[in-house]
């Protein structure tokens, strides 16, 4: 059964697209509470990544930022620079709109343009953070804890 929901007037489906949501997924020494898998396309990179609604903003980890520094991918003029204050402590990088694509397991794969900081000495993992990205999904979770989460997701109307 598909989920519809109506805007402005129309029905529309609900979501396009779902995937296997991976709980306390760990990459390197960090633990990903909610890891989704996404692609940069730009780069033809996929990585298990956080998924964090607390997140200001999103943040692409060392190795993605390696991967668009030596393929000479390009980001375009940056949109802004920022300073993000986390636990891991405090780092300076510049903002670049960047496509990433959620993967799908069922449906269809979710592209969008997200506002990415990079950040040369950013030591944790690439964090889908809420402005710029999330803000630009529609989604939602089924953690199923005793089987395998899901996550629903859409592009917004």
């Amino acid at each position: 059964m598909i989920a519809l929901y109506q805007h402005n007037h129309q029905i529309l489906p609900w979501s396009t697209g779902s995937a296997y949501l991976h709980f306390m997924y760990e990459v390197g020494p960090h633990k990903l509470i909610t890891g989704v898998e996404c692609e940069f396309p730009a780069i033809k990179a996929k990585q298990t990544v956080l998924l964090d609604t607390g997140a200001e903003l999103s943040v692409v980890d060392n190795e993605i930022y390696q991967a668009f520094s030596y393929q000479s991918a390009s980001l375009g003029a940056a949109v802004g620079s920022t300073t993000l204050h986390t636990r891991l402590g405090t780092f300076q990088g510049h903002l670049y709109r960047v496509e990433i694509s959620l993967i799908a397991d069922w449906g269809e794969p979710l592209t969008i343009e997200g506002t990415f900081l990079f950040c040369e000495h950013w030591t944790g993992p690439t964090v889908l953070g809420f402005y710029g990205c999330l803000e630009r999904i529609r989604f939602a979770i089924d953690p199923n804890y005793e089987q395998v989460g899901s996550i629903y997701f859409a592009e917004t109307s």
